[in-house]
């Protein structure tokens, strides 16, 4: 009996003693554990620190991306107030215009400037002068023409055509059905600015030579016969009043000249969105996640402005010395290369107070790239997008002052339809 009872009370403090190293080895695990999770994160932090950018950045581009993501929205936001407003505009002012606002041009010549997709079912108005270029090329990645993921990766001089559908051949019945269910869309301009552009661009760089001649010959009296044979020389005065006397006559009349809503009809369409080049940017990216092409947009949002520039300058030195070499009976490489340099300077690409850097001599042999060279080391104070603006603008009011008051007056009545339609001050440029 007492041999039993000795038995149970070993078995009995067995089992404490089994008990109490199980409980001590239970406890030191579980401090093993926290200190090496507290060493795992440690180690963490310290690769946080020194080599440590896979955990930092990956929290930083992550926290960049959300702050992106709620500046687009709320820049979307006030881009919603905006465009509402402008399509208000445009209802209210054409509801009291009745049939005022139809314009002059022809049916053939207002269904080319249409251009439409059927897979995304979106319709763009093309207006000459207002980032059309820019447009025309980036559809034909949106309707999947091209298989170039960025516009600039299109050559300029590759901007009309493109396999892109138009209103050109479209029976009637296909146009009302695209009107009535596509979503629309256009860019429009400072009427002023615009006409200037299009002055510089295409008449003060001898792109539209024809027309040159054409103004000499109708607007200049005791031209000269070089002046008759080149249109060489035309001043912003005497063009403008061939755009006047154009849309008087209803003769002779150029798109890149001609009023916007006779372009495009807006009283007649109705858009759902309308961009303005003065915010050509941040309409452009608006516009692009509104038809569901966000990837578009983030592609195209880097550096928009140095690559705009930069695809700029270069399109304008192929033209130069393309029309260095079509001009060059009436006018010298020198003189042509100094218009394309005031023209960049008029552009705001350029600073307005650095010389051609050229000599007669040194013009002879001038190449694009030696030419494209001198205007990126002659940017200055261009750099800056006000200082730029600000050139441009000082450059076209120089122009304007050269006007007579009485063209000013026709100028302005016919820019009034732009002006009232899309809200711009037809008062003075």
């Amino acid at each position: 009996m007492l041999r039993k009872l000795c038995l149970r009370r070993r078995r009995f403090w067995y089992l404490v003693i089994v008990f109490v190293f199980l409980l001590f080895a239970y406890t030191q695990i579980l401090s093993w554990n926290s200190d090496n999770s507290s060493r795992w994160f440690d180690q963490v932090q310290m690769f946080d620190q020194s080599d440590g950018k896979l955990f930092s950045n990956r929290h930083s581009k992550n926290t960049h991306e959300e702050e992106h993501t709620h500046q687009i929205r709320d820049e979307d936001k006030e881009l919603d107030r905006i465009h509402r407003e402008r399509r208000t505009r445009l209802q209210e002012v054409c509801s009291n215009r009745n049939l005022a606002y139809l314009g002059k041009s022809r049916e053939e010549q207002v269904r080319e400037h249409f251009i439409f997709d059927e897979k995304s079912q979106v319709l763009y108005c093309t207006i000459e002068k207002v980032g059309s270029t820019f447009w025309r090329r980036l559809f034909q990645i949106l309707a999947g023409k091209s298989k170039v993921k960025s516009p600039f990766d299109i050559m300029p001089a590759h901007a009309l055509g493109g396999n892109v559908h138009t209103f050109a051949d479209l029976p009637f019945h296909l146009i009302t059905s695209i009107v009535s269910s596509y979503t629309k869309f256009l860019i429009v301009r400072n009427p002023f600015e615009r006409l200037y552009s299009g002055y510089v661009d295409k008449i003060f760089s001898l792109h539209f030579a024809y027309i040159g001649k054409h103004i000499v010959i109708t607007q200049r009296k005791n031209a000269t016969r070089h002046s008759k044979n080149c249109g060489h020389d035309v001043t912003f005065a005497e063009f403008v009043r061939y755009v006047i006397k154009g849309e008087r006559t209803n003769k002779n009349r150029n798109a890149h000249f001609s009023p916007m809503y006779d372009h495009c009809k807006p009283c007649q369409i109705g858009y759902d969105y309308i961009g303005k080049l003065e915010t050509f940017e941040k309409d452009t990216m608006y516009i692009l996640r509104k038809l569901n092409f966000s990837s578009v947009a983030s592609g195209l949002e880097k550096d928009f402005r140095g690559r705009t520039t930069n695809d700029s300058a270069a399109d304008q030195a192929d033209l130069l010395f393309k029309y260095a070499k079509i001009h060059r009976k009436c006018i010298d490489p020198h003189e042509i290369q100094k218009i394309y340099w005031r023209k960049e300077q008029i552009r705001g690409l350029i600073d307005p107070d650095i010389p051609f850097p050229f000599s007669e001599k040194e013009s002879q042999n001038l190449t694009a790239a030696q030419y494209l060279n001198a205007i990126h080391r002659s940017i200055g104070r261009a750099k800056n997008k006000d200082m730029a603006k600000q050139f441009r603008r000082d450059a076209m009011l120089k122009a304007y002052s050269t006007i007579p008051n009485s063209d000013m007056q026709k100028l302005k009545k016919i820019f009034k339809p732009d002006c009232d339609i899309f809200s711009y001050d037809c008062n003075s440029p």
